[in-house]
């Protein structure tokens, strides 16, 4: 039994509480779809200036998580880093909404194991090329 599912237990959370109210929270909201308008016109007008010269923001992810990975992670299976962020964003949206204080990320993943990105070999002397 991994942390995540005995602390959402002793908070009285329904794992499909926390996909929807992630779904919520991650949606793209009316700001977030100017901010990608903008910054598109900035890469086909002014490629060669930064984002932060034009003082665009990046917009929201667009995306909740899934009933699929909120059950991985209730297991104890690894989950990626963003995954684990959008779980403990919408678990503080729900403890905040039944006015009790918010956690961070060790009270809901304390010992579980992290999901290994891609590994990105090093250049070879043959080529220079990624492999």
């Amino acid at each position: 039994m991994s942390t995540l599912k005995t602390f959402i237990d002793g908070q009285g959370i329904k794992p499909e509480n926390i996909a929807i109210t992630s779904r919520r929270i991650e949606a793209f909201k009316e700001n977030d779809w100017l901010l990608r308008d903008q910054r598109a016109a900035k890469r086909r007008n002014e490629p060669e200036k930064k984002y932060a010269e034009l003082n665009l923001a990046k917009p929201a992810p667009g995306r909740g998580v899934s009933d699929k990975a909120v059950g991985i992670a209730l297991e104890g299976k690894p989950v990626a880093r963003k995954v684990r962020a959008k779980i403990l964003r919408a678990v503080n949206t729900i403890l905040t909404h039944k006015k009790q204080t918010a956690v961070d990320m060790k009270a809901l993943f304390e010992g579980a194991e992290m999901r290994k990105g891609k590994t990105i070999e090093k250049k070879t002397a043959e080529g220079g090329k990624k492999k």
